[in-house]
Order: C-alpha cells, then structure tokens, then sequence
C-alpha cells in the first residue's frame, strides 16, 4: 500500500448542533484525560469540532500537535466582510482552533453549499495555513446505480479545480461518507469503504503525485466502536470522521483505541 507507513491515522469527533458550552467542556476533558489510553501520539491524532458557541469551552482541554486537536464544523470562502453570520479562517485561527471540516454533506443537502462553494472554502482554509477535513461522497440512487465513483470524483475535481500542488501535503485530510451511510444506522462493509478510498487514493496520486497518494483518508457513516476496527483491517482506511458516536467521551475514545496502529512508531 504506497505511502501507507508514513499516513497519520485521525478520529475526528463532529459533535454537530450538540453540547452547549458545559457539556463540550466536560466531554473534551474527558477525552484529552483519555488519550494516552487511547493510544494517540505521532501515530494517531485525535480531534474534536464543537458548534461554534462551545469551541471557548473546549478550548482549554485541546493541547497542542499529537494530543487534542481542535477542529471547527464549516468555514466561511472569506475572512471578513460584509457576510452576516459567517466565520472565516483567521477568525477560527484565533479562536484556537487547527483547521474546519469542510463539504459536509450535510452541507451540501440542507445549507445549498455547492461545489464551487466548497472548493472555495477549501482554498481560504489551506491559504490561511489551517488544516482542512474535505468530505465527499454519494446517494443511494448513485450508489444502486454503480455511479457511486463517477460522483465522487466529480466532487474531488471541482474541490481541488484551484488548489496548486503545494496546498496538497499534511494538513489536508479527506473524508469519505456514503450519505446512505449517515445517521441511517447502515455503515459501508469494510470492502466497500476500501474501495472507495483506493479510487480515491488513485486520483489523487495521478494529479500530485506521492503527495496526493499520501493523503490521510478518514471514513463517516454510522462510525461506532464495535465496527472501527473492521474497517481499519480492510486497508486504506486511516481513521475516522465520527457523528453520533463521538458525543460520548469513552465512544470516541473506544473507536480511536480501534484505530490506533499496532506497529511500534517510527524512529
């Protein structure tokens, strides 16, 4: 699997519209309290994205690179402006936190975020020097109908239509989620998830090169403990975008111990 030694592994816990400023606070203490346990380092990175009124709260447990990372839910495609109700990149910079999900489908299906609107996000988040979590993925129908790939890669060329070679490296991390797969109780089998990141993976490395292969892919959809580990072991799966799950500190942090490599790190 090229690259595969040198990919970090993420859980990344989107806690969507939950947890008002004292629930996040405690949940995010509970994790970072659970991190060592979970086995998070250079190898594993774990995050949480709060709604934006609890990222204060949940800014004090977050520390610093391999520990808790701060993450927020969207992005605005400008810093600042005359655009009532946004947040842009530099705001979320300072608001301490390292970088957005961006794409969501959520997004996409309830807040009309086109993808001309998410490759401009995309492009403000990268420029600001912030990590960015894209999410791509398909419908049922396109699913049923094998056009499940075609659509993916349809969302990934106009995502990365504006992004120079030298934006794709470490902070930019993908995320796979069937939206057939969210909220539904059904979860891609492990076949299917690897499949789709390998296309994925392929795309990538035609247009960029090992810097595009070696992109981190998390999979979302219906993510829980007691399927994390079966989707890691199908390969090409480096961790997870979690919904539901993550709202509970020892489901986010069961998931990452079921992600975590088993091989010793590095030198």
């Amino acid at each position: 699997m090229p690259g595969a030694a040198s990919r970090t592994r993420w859980v990344l816990g989107n806690w969507k519209q939950n947890h008002l400023p004292e629930a996040a606070g405690n949940c995010a203490r509970i994790v970072a309290d659970g991190l060592a346990g979970a086995g998070a380092g250079a190898e594993l990175r774990i995050g949480i994205a709060p709604p934006y009124l609890s990222i204060a709260a949940a800014r004090p447990a977050c520390r610093p690179a391999s520990e808790l990372w701060l993450f927020a839910q969207d992005v605005a495609a400008q810093d600042e402006g005359a655009f009532t109700g946004e947040v842009g990149p530099q705001m979320l910079a300072a608001a301490g936190c390292a970088g957005s999900i961006i794409g969501h489908s959520e997004r996409r299906a309830l807040f009309g975020d086109t993808d001309a609107l998410v490759a401009a996000k995309l492009r403000a988040t990268l420029d600001a020097g912030l990590h960015a979590v894209l999410c791509v993925g398909e419908r049922l129908e396109a699913r049923d109908a094998g056009e499940h790939e075609s659509v993916v890669i349809s969302q990934l060329s106009s995502a990365f239509a504006q992004i120079p070679p030298e934006l794709v490296g470490p902070r930019l991390l993908l995320a796979y989620e069937p939206v057939w797969a969210i909220g539904t109780g059904r979860t891609a089998t492990p076949e299917q998830a690897a499949a789709m990141h390998r296309c994925i993976r392929a795309w990538l490395g035609e247009r960029y090169g090992d810097a595009g292969r070696d992109r981190s892919l998390l999979y979302g959809g219906s993510v829980k403990p007691d399927n994390a580990g079966a989707l890691v072991a199908a390969g090409d799966v480096d961790g997870f975008l979690v919904g539901g799950a993550s709202l509970q500190a020892p489901s986010l942090l069961a998931i990452a111990k079921a992600t975590a490599p088993t091989q010793s790190p590095r030198p």
